[in-house]
């Protein structure tokens, strides 16, 4: 448990009451507005609805150290891991950057 922690950010920028701010990732909820950059560690399951290039290094997740675009299109339906929308807890924005609704948080994420 201890190495999962590691993979938390202990910051993230949410959209919360029509202001733009900065909360402990321990305190997102689903439904959160997060915003995603370069470097950023992805600290929950999120649904991409917005993205300019982001790319995310999944190598944690799945061990593949190819970079992916992810985009607010759905592209595979059948396997979570592998649509564009989506990107995950414990993984890293490697590129761009984008914004996304908070799915799955703690234990219920992929990972978890």
């Amino acid at each position: 448990m201890a190495s999962f922690k590691k993979f938390v950010p202990q910051q993230v920028k949410v959209r919360r009451d029509s202001k733009n701010i900065d909360i402990d990732a321990k305190r997102l909820v689903p439904g959160d507005i997060v915003f995603l950059k370069d470097g950023d560690k992805i600290a929950a399951d999120v649904r991409v609805i917005q993205s300019f290039e982001m790319k995310v290094d999944n190598s944690s997740l799945t061990g593949e150290s190819k970079l992916l675009l992810r985009t607010a299109e759905c592209t595979n339906k059948n396997n979570a891991l592998e649509t564009a929308n989506l990107a995950f807890f414990g993984t890293i924005c490697k590129g761009g950057h984008g914004k996304a609704v908070v799915i799955n948080i703690g234990d219920n994420t992929v990972i978890g």
